[in-house]
């Protein structure tokens, strides 16, 4: 038997993302002139109007009512760059300014018998934190001036992750304990049992809003994060012990209640909001599976074999259920509907005939 017992940890720097947005206006200006409504009031207005006079905004250029037009708000002129929208840091992979860290234990352990069984088996209990999930852009930052709020749990961490693989031959046929000789060892002979097992802890979820603000105004904004209370409470507690039927159950409490406040126009909560890209506390349903393979090899002559497979993945047909949408002012909130709340595959069969020679 061999058993081992060991830590990874990884660093990543400057890893290629879509976080800087240089024309993003600071959040600050949602509370310049008084509440958040007067604020967002004075922002929406266009430069030359009462509104933006009283609160002592300019055009910052002689042409940029002309250049552009209905859109020459406030929140336009308060950019740091105001003839543009969007400065685009991302494409030509120029946007490097991603971390991450990973640190994980790892245990494994193997065991090969005389009698034709070997095992192996793995468990990583591991944590991924990073502003960055993917080298593709998952959107700009919510506020470039707190890039904190991007940090997060990563979208592929996964705390606990046990795998378990065995091959078995069977102990019969020609050099086995049982029925070595003749047509018996013939026909019984040269079975194999194959199996790969795995069992890993749902990836987070977070969620996202509709609502928008006059400081990601035309098209010079990040991600728009909502306001939550807490990380706590997503779930309802009706399937607290375990058992989820989809066509009851919700995976997330209605919006509007319990963690989610309602956010919008004319709000307590119409500013920016706290949430983090990912909920630590929240996570997809766990990810079982159980692969069996059954092999067959019948010699023919010298090198020349026949060799046959029947191959079982997901053999249990194991169901695996996902969100419902996660957009809070969506009406399918949480709800699980049609094929497509399914996120794993069901069973499948194959069968294989292989010729070796």
């Amino acid at each position: 038997m061999v058993a081992e017992i060991g830590y990874s940890g990884v660093m990543g720097e400057h890893l290629q993302t879509q976080l800087l947005q240089y024309n993003q206006i600071s959040p600050s200006y949602l509370t310049k002139w008084g509440t958040v409504a007067q604020s967002i009031t004075v922002l929406n207005s266009l430069v030359g109007s009462a509104a933006a006079n009283a609160a002592g905004v300019t055009a910052p250029f002689p042409t940029f009512n002309s250049l552009w037009g209905s859109r020459a708000t406030v929140a336009q002129a308060l950019r740091p760059f105001p003839q543009y929208t969007i400065i685009d840091t991302y494409a030509g992979q120029g946007d490097h300014s991603g971390h991450s860290t990973y640190h994980a234990a790892i245990f494994k352990l193997q065991k090969r018998f005389s009698h034709g069984l070997t095992f192996n088996a793995s468990y990583v209990f591991s944590k991924i934190l990073t502003d960055s999930d993917t080298a593709w852009g998952g959107g700009y930052a919510a506020d470039l001036f707190n890039r904190g709020l991007e940090k997060s749990i990563g979208a592929f961490d996964v705390a606990h992750d046990f795998k378990f693989a065995a091959t078995y031959d069977l102990p019969f046929g020609k050099g086995q304990k049982f029925a070595s000789k003749g047509a018996l060892g013939y026909i019984v002979g040269n079975w194999r049992v194959s199996t790969i097992n795995l069992y890993a802890g749902g990836t987070p979820v977070g969620i996202s809003t509709s609502y928008t603000l006059p400081i990601y105004a035309n098209g010079a904004g990040g991600r728009v994060p909502p306001y939550v209370s807490s990380y706590s409470g997503w779930q309802p507690t009706s399937w607290a012990n375990g058992k989820f039927d989809p066509s009851v159950d919700h995976f997330l409490v209605p919006y509007g209640s319990g963690p989610f406040p309602l956010q919008g126009s004319g709000t307590a909560f119409n500013s920016l909001g706290n949430d983090t890209r990912l909920n630590p506390k929240l996570r997809l349903f766990n990810n079982l599976n159980e692969n069996l393979s059954i092999t067959r090899v019948f010699p023919i002559w010298e090198k020349t074999k026949l060799e046959f497979k029947a191959e079982a993945f997901n053999v249990f047909n194991r169901v695996r259920f996902g969100t419902g949408s996660t957009q809070l002012q969506s009406a399918q909130f949480g709800v699980l509907t049609g094929a497509g709340s399914q996120i794993n595959s069901p069973r499948n069969l194959q069968l294989a005939l292989k010729l070796y020679f």
